[in-house]
């Protein structure tokens, strides 16, 4: 008898008591955007950005793997389902409450990037509404960015490569990119990086790690905990200089003031 009861009572206490934060199931999805995030030589999620996650999960006992997606579909999963978790995104006043936020994992600018030989001068964002073409990434920050500003000269692509093959070929006059990445992406389409330049630099902006808001928030708390203690032993320092040299540990969080 006293084992039934016993038994009853843990099967109770099964019943009522939640799950530890890191069973939940989790689906990462991140986007090829190098040195963030690529797929390997051998069919696997490399990159700053996915070492950063794969040492996240190792510290809190989480195994799900990582998919590399488009952007768009990307951003479109984690808005409308839990349980889902995308790196790297830019932290913005109306992306703020739709997320739970991990990092910031690093900080970047926006830049505008064209060739050369087409002498752009484009001294601010007004000169650049005076161009024919933007090539932006569609559902990127600076694509929800320049929209709200009112520009009406931006060409949308599903992933950022595609830009780069438009630059090329002169179907558009500029991409939108970032300091610590445009360079990496020329190089991953064996694009001769000296062909272009910046020709506006605008917007600082932190990257971050974002979990659906539904996702267990101690789960999140740990995730973040985990990166805090990631940062103090070096070993944040030790995958920017592997991956971005040029990048700094990024501080205490800020969020971007558009």
């Amino acid at each position: 008898m006293d084992m039934l009861v016993g038994g009853l009572l843990l099967f109770t206490y099964l019943l009522l008591c939640p799950l530890p934060s890191e069973a939940q199931e989790l689906e990462i999805f991140t986007e090829e955007d190098p040195p963030y995030s690529f797929t390997s030589k051998d069919k696997k999620p490399a990159g700053y950005g996915a070492e950063v996650v794969r040492e996240i999960q190792k510290r809190v006992m989480n195994q799900s793997p990582i998919e590399i997606y488009p952007w768009a579909r990307a951003y479109h999963v984690i808005r409308t389902r839990p349980g889902i978790v995308v790196f790297a995104m830019s932290r913005t006043k109306d992306r703020e409450p739709l997320f739970q936020w991990v990092g910031p994992i690093v900080e970047n600018d926006w830049v505008l990037v064209a060739k050369k030989s087409l002498q752009l001068k484009v001294s601010s964002l007004n000169d650049a509404r005076a161009l024919t073409s933007i090539g932006v990434v569609r559902d990127y920050a600076w694509d929800k960015y320049l929209t709200s500003q009112g520009f009406i000269n931006l060409e949308r692509v599903a992933e950022y490569h595609s830009n780069i093959k438009k630059a090329v070929r002169d179907r558009i006059q500029a991409f939108v990119s970032s300091n610590l990445s445009y360079e990496h992406e020329l190089k991953a389409q064996s694009v001769n990086v000296d062909e272009f330049e910046v020709v506006l630099r605008f917007n600082t902006v932190q990257m971050y790690i974002a979990h659906s808001k539904d996702n267990d928030r101690n789960l999140v708390l740990a995730w973040q905990k985990a990166f805090d203690d990631m940062k103090q032993d070096g070993t944040v320092e030790k995958l920017l200089k592997k991956w971005l040299p040029e990048a700094k540990v990024p501080g205490v969080a800020k969020l971007a003031g558009f």
